[in-house]
């Protein structure tokens, strides 16, 4: 018989995919400045896309290591099932959430957040600027997985409640208030709180599939 999995296992491999985002320091304090000399406090664009390009490559590693572990001695995430679609309902709310965060990012960008990218960048620069997103997205879906996991497991049930766009939104997202370093930012902390539980209601609305969630929480990122 199958041992019983503790929730706070899940809850912690939630919380440890939002500490990868606290790598970013150590890329900044140790390996930038110490080891690459470079002057962090006035970063040209092509230290910005070192920066992204060494902070891709560590969350990389560590998504490796967190779904290596999940798989291995808690069997999560399971393999999807490919008769489970998508009933109408669900497709409305996915697309008013997507929708939602597109409103959001362009109150930031007014404008399309690939267009505001694109600009000033050369190639180089934009691709590294993405691959870092394409990674970040993917820390995000982690936080959203193992939070609604670790919730339903104490519940012992599925719950249409977005536990893991919660856990999102009081780290992830609470995070965005100081995570520019300039100070207090509102704006900046509120808009990712709602993408946070928005993209948690994608998540369980698109019946919890992994690449259907990534592509839509990608897409509403950034778009």
């Amino acid at each position: 018989m199958a041992r019983e999995v503790k929730w706070t296992k899940y809850l912690w491999l939630s919380l440890l995919s939002f500490g990868a985002f606290l790598l970013e320091y150590f890329s900044i304090f140790v390996i930038e400045l110490m080891f690459l000399h470079v002057d962090i406090w006035n970063y040209t664009a092509n230290q910005r896309s070192v920066h992204c390009i060494i902070m891709a490559f560590m969350w990389a590693v560590v998504i490796a290591i967190l779904l290596f572990f999940s798989q291995k001695y808690l069997h999560f995430p399971s393999r999807e099932k490919k008769e489970d679609k998508l009933s109408l309902k669900n497709r409305i709310i996915t697309f008013a959430c997507l929708i939602g965060c597109k409103i959001l990012t362009f109150i930031d960008w007014r404008t399309l957040k690939v267009v505001g990218e694109a600009q000033g960048k050369n190639v180089y620069q934009f691709c590294a600027q993405y691959l870092y997103y394409l990674f970040e997205v993917m820390l995000v879906l982690l936080i959203i997985m193992y939070g609604q996991k670790a919730l339903e497991t104490l519940l012992k049930k599925e719950s249409p409640i977005p536990f893991g766009g919660i856990i999102l939104a009081v780290t992830w997202g609470a995070f965005h208030f100081v995570s520019r370093g300039v100070g207090f930012e509102i704006w900046n902390g509120i808009s990712t709180i709602v993408f946070s539980v928005l993209s948690g209601v994608m998540y369980l609305r698109l019946n919890k599939k992994c690449l259907y969630s990534y592509l839509f929480i990608a897409i509403g990122y950034l778009l």
